[in-house]
């Protein structure tokens, strides 16, 4: 595999950055401000070479690879907007406390748009159909994920800075995306072979690391023994660092048959159906947390909040994705009108063409059967005109059927030879529907 000098440069200077981050924690002996911030800044680069790495796959115009890399790049630049979030967040608290809102649903949203590029199915050469509608149910998932964190999440944080109730909730829901990021992973390698199986591979084992080095994070600050730079951050930071050397997979990689038949279209209506299955979910959530005993009154009504004003943005999608649905299928039985109207014009030119043919069959052997009393009569005719004893008013009369036998073989080989240019130009009639 030869690499651009661009991509061994992100390379690099991704591998250096990781190593010096390896040395910095073996040396860190205590916590400090300074190596919190340093810390914060190491993803922030990692994902930046990574970005930049990406990106040099942009070019790749076959199938839906160059949105497959695009929506990749979107996971990234939000990712690492959520970790530059959480450098102003660990910056900002030494003043004035800030909230984790923004940093963790930049983060979800990340993972959502890893789902995304996975659900184009890239490898497959018959990918790409109906992406307008498909993407509304990508956007039903996303708005499904902020609903779930909407409502089990925020209320802790809004209403209140409750971090004992937030915490778990969140850490919960981001392992849940996770787990969802790598089974899909699963699957894309059961189905597929080299090179895209060992592409889809190193991406199962960087989610693996990055669902991993996170639940680790997460449970090192819940029981309050995590610092910044300490080897608590090295799963985490290995799962960002991996993504560069897998964009160098790019250019080795090209769109595939499917091995089944109708792959393309049973994958959009499973994502059709994961789509209802989230919006049917959220009155479900509704019903339960009205069930639950011992919540406070602010946060059963923020969470009734959020579940109304998620079915009101889902309905609205919902009804604009019937909407294109209902055009579409205008659309086709219109296509199918027209269809049918010119198959109908092409039976009638064909059925009309095959009475051409039969009459200029039956003419031609009309023609035939004239064809040979006219000629006898013909030759008796000449014959009678060499009688010697025969009278000038029979000769005359006897030159008179010379003529009028000529007049009748002429109309014949007229109508003969345009039997035989009809014949030819109904031949062409026939042929132009077949081509």
């Amino acid at each position: 595999m030869t690499l651009s000098p661009r991509l061994k440069l992100y390379w690099a200077l991704a591998t250096l950055v990781f190593l010096v981050h390896l040395v910095v924690g073996a040396l860190a002996t205590k916590p400090s401000f300074l190596l919190t911030l340093y810390a914060d800044a190491n993803p922030c680069l990692l994902l930046l070479f990574a970005l930049l790495a990406v990106r040099e796959n942009f070019r790749r115009q076959i199938g839906v690879l160059p949105l497959f890399w695009k929506l990749l790049a979107a996971g990234l630049a939000f990712m690492l907007l959520s970790q530059l979030y959480w450098f102003y967040f660990d910056w900002r608290r030494q003043t004035v406390p800030a909230s984790p809102i923004i940093g963790d649903g930049l983060f979800l949203l990340a993972q959502v748009f890893f789902l995304s590029a996975l659900a184009l199915r890239p490898h497959s050469s018959s990918a790409g159909r109906n992406l307008k509608i498909r993407f509304l149910d990508l956007v039903l998932l996303t708005l499904w994920w902020f609903s779930l964190y909407g409502y089990f999440s925020l209320p802790w944080q809004v209403g209140r800075q409750d971090f004992a109730h937030y915490n778990p909730s969140y850490y919960t829901l981001s392992l849940i995306q996770h787990l969802v990021l790598i089974a899909a992973l699963v699957v894309l390698c059961a189905r597929n072979q080299a090179p895209w199986r060992a592409f889809y591979a190193k991406l199962l084992v960087a989610c693996v690391f990055l669902a991993g080095g996170n639940l680790l994070l997460n449970v090192a600050i819940s029981v309050d023994k995590y610092y910044g730079g300490s080897f608590y951050d090295t799963p985490f930071f290995f799962a960002i660092y991996l993504i560069t050397p897998i964009a160098a997979y790019g250019p080795a990689l090209e769109p595939r048959p499917d091995s089944k038949p109708n792959r393309e279209l049973m994958q959009s209506v499973w994502t059709a159906r994961f789509a209802m299955f989230g919006i049917l979910s959220l009155p479900v959530f509704a019903l339960l947390g009205m069930r639950q005993s011992g919540l406070p009154a602010d946060i059963s009504t923020f969470r009734l909040k959020v579940i109304f004003a998620a079915m009101l943005l889902l309905g609205a999608l919902v009804y604009w994705k019937l909407n294109l649905l209902a055009r579409e299928l205008n659309q086709l039985v219109q296509l199918t009108r027209e269809s049918i109207e010119k198959l109908n014009a092409v039976q009638l030119e064909l059925t009309h063409s095959e009475k051409l043919v039969a009459l200029g069959r039956l003419a031609a052997g009309a023609a035939h059967e004239i064809s040979n009393p006219l000629t006898a009569i013909f030759g008796y005719s000449e014959l009678l005109t060499e009688i010697p004893s025969l009278t000038q008013e029979d000769r005359t009369n006897a030159q008179l059927i010379k003529e009028q036998v000529r007049r009748a073989q002429a109309a014949v080989s007229s109508l003969r030879d345009s039997l035989r240019q009809n014949s030819a130009n109904t031949v062409v009639v026939d042929k132009k529907p077949v081509v």
